[in-house]
């Protein structure tokens, strides 16, 4: 196993992360190589990495440059055979990274490779899924669907924890500044490879704070990437814009009519992006 370990780099980007990355370092194996990005945070995560991983290499970025470019920098410093990486809410075992490393070896053609992802409560998650692209053509439901018992190809695999090998050259499109961006690498890399025997709890939503602002900021990025994503893979981006348009001008009004403040941040988030979106492509035509 350890043998595994030294031929991994852990790859992280925080942006107020300061409590998640306390749980995040106490967990990684002792010894194993580890780059934190740092998009500016306006907390102490920085200091509490110091402090809890003197042995980490820490990039500090002057201003927050987004998650898939944060993670490019990362890549970029990597002397490791593989990266492994993973959102500060992730919870990384010795096992775990070891079992990564053997899959990607047993499968070189793989690009990518994920784990299954588990809850706060350690319960497996459903993190892989088909392409965007396909996803409105399948049923809404699909908990009745079996759980693999051996590892298996997906046109997709959450972002929260994926190794590949960075001399290989794939990196994330820094058009995305946040979200979608592994929608976009995991087609661009042809699938992934996920091996369910290998478990990673995943905490989510808890990399950064929660408050009004990101909430709203979080919707707005959540809302452009994704005619971003669909422009980029043909995915008839004109009409889901206006539809998107009108259900979250919908949700909005419900949401301010019940009193939902946080809901109702939300969908005004989702309706701003959407909009600068569907204005920013009406100058570029």
């Amino acid at each position: 196993m350890e043998a595994s370990l030294s031929r991994v780099t852990i790859v992280t980007v925080t942006w107020a992360s300061q409590d998640a990355m306390r749980g995040f370092l106490a967990a990684l194996p002792p010894g194993v190589a580890t780059i934190v990005v740092d998009n500016a945070s306006p907390d102490g995560t920085v200091a509490a990495v110091r402090a809890a991983r003197p042995d980490a290499v820490v990039v500090e970025n002057a201003v927050n440059l987004g998650f898939g470019a944060g993670c490019n920098r990362g890549l970029d410093r990597v002397a490791t055979e593989f990266a492994l990486l993973a959102n500060p809410d992730a919870r990384l075992t010795a096992a775990a990274i070891a079992g990564l490393v053997a899959a990607a070896e047993a499968n070189p053609e793989a690009r990518l490779v994920a784990p299954l992802i588990l809850d706060g409560a350690g319960r497996p998650v459903r993190s892989w899924n088909a392409s965007q692209l396909r996803r409105g053509r399948m049923p809404g439901r699909r908990d009745g669907e079996p759980w693999p018992e051996g590892a298996f190809c997906a046109d997709y695999a959450s972002g929260a924890c994926l190794l590949l090998r960075p001399a290989g050259g794939l990196r994330f499109d820094e058009r995305f500044f946040l979200f979608y961006e592994d929608d976009d690498i995991c087609l661009r890399a042809g699938g992934v490879l996920v091996d369910p025997a290998i478990g990673v709890a995943h905490e989510g939503g808890r990399s950064s704070g929660g408050s009004a602002r990101v909430t709203w900021r979080k919707a707005w990025h959540m809302a452009w990437s994704r005619l971003l994503f669909l422009d980029l893979h043909g995915g008839g981006v004109g009409a889901e814009a206006w539809r998107m348009a009108g259900r979250h001008a919908g949700k909005a009004i419900g949401h301010a009519a019940t009193l939902q403040a946080r809901k109702l941040v939300a969908d005004a988030g989702a309706l701003a992006g959407t909009l600068a979106w569907i204005g920013g492509r009406r100058r570029a035509l």
